[in-house]
């Protein structure tokens, strides 16, 4: 029994190989050819047909060869992740340079993200997205303003991850040089060494005016340097690779192609997806293959989730494309960023 399970998974495995590789429904002859002529064509061909009749393949139409359901790229998948690593496919020599390359040269958080998606994408050859780390939990360094008119001002706040953000503040009253510069220093002496959610939940709306003109300036910005603290829970988001998926078969009906638009011009349901996900399985590594997946959108999709930790924090990677996806080099690739990133911390 052992043996005969070994052997349909093989056999299904050949499927989906070839499946992935022509975008066509396979026939026994084919796999036949494939596998070396280990079995009979008439073992193949019974094998499928159990397969077919265990939900795993299904044929098109009846002079049509067999391709994989959900339930045979999960099977499939599944088969996969029980031999991992030794299943892991190994990523060609220029890709792997690509991947230490490209996230030792872009240290720090913030150059990090843009250089995962493009690195994810190409290791993988689909879709690639990456939800940053929300910066809630980095750090403040100083508030630097910068007089661009008696009653205009740029306050540039600088965390620790050598982030930036800037808002244009009216201080209340006309200023000078000197008392610019000391209302700097206590926003900044305020705001040092506390979180991006500690200053907007509290710090800064319980600065009081003094009697001198720097104070009274410091409050007044205060008031209005709310707008640098907003959205930091939402972390970065990247993606690249799109293009290459436009070419895909599976592209071609207009329908799977407006759900994949749809999806991806949306950052709001991009992060509420993989935050959703990456819940589902506290942030291990998982496979979403058509039906399963709870984004209705993507359906006719698999994802692939990781969480990663940058700088500390946590964020999510992300694979997308056909169900037809190239599973071993998308789990391998992912597999290849998150050592990356685990060998610079």
């Amino acid at each position: 029994m052992l043996r005969n399970v070994e052997r349909a998974d093989r056999i299904l495995d050949a499927v989906v190989h070839l499946n992935i590789e022509t975008g066509r429904p396979v026939s026994s002859a084919l796999v036949e050819r494939y596998l070396q002529r280990d079995y009979s064509a008439a073992t193949i061909r019974n094998v499928m047909k159990a397969l077919e009749s265990d939900g795993c393949l299904e044929q098109p139409h009846t002079s049509a060869g067999r391709r994989p359901t959900d339930t045979g790229f999960r099977r499939h998948v599944d088969h996969v992740l029980r031999g991992w690593p030794v299943e892991r496919w190994e990523l060609p020599r220029p890709l792997a340079r690509e991947v230490e390359t490209g996230l030792q040269q872009r240290q720090g958080g913030h150059a990090m993200v843009k250089s995962l998606a493009g690195v994810l994408s190409r290791v993988t050859a689909n879709v690639s997205i990456i939800l940053g780390p929300s910066w809630e939990e980095v750090r403040c360094q100083r508030v630097e303003l910068i007089l661009q008119g008696a009653r205009r001002l740029l306050m540039v706040l600088v965390l620790e991850n050598a982030m930036v953000r800037t808002t244009v503040a009216d201080p209340g009253e006309d200023v000078v040089p000197h008392t610019v510069e000391e209302a700097g220093r206590l926003l900044s002496e305020r705001i040092a060494g506390r979180t991006v959610a500690e200053v907007r939940d509290g710090v800064l709306g319980s600065f009081r005016p003094g009697v001198t003109a720097a104070s009274r300036c410091a409050s007044a910005l205060a008031g209005q340097g709310h707008d640098l603290f907003l959205d930091f829970e939402l972390g970065e988001l990247e993606l690249e690779g799109v293009t290459q998926v436009l070419e895909e078969p599976e592209l071609e009906q207009p329908g799977t192609l407006r759900n994949l638009v749809r999806f991806l011009e949306s950052p709001r349901s991009i992060r509420e997806a993989l935050q959703g996900l990456d819940r589902r399985v506290d942030g291990a590594l998982s496979v979403w293959i058509g039906a399963e997946n709870p984004v209705a959108g993507l359906r006719e999709f698999t994802v692939v989730t990781r969480r990663f930790v940058l700088d500390g924090r946590d964020g999510v990677l992300a694979v997308l494309g056909p169900r037809r996806m190239p599973y071993r080099r998308a789990l391998s690739g992912i597999d290849a960023v998150c050592d990356g990133l685990n060998s610079l911390s």
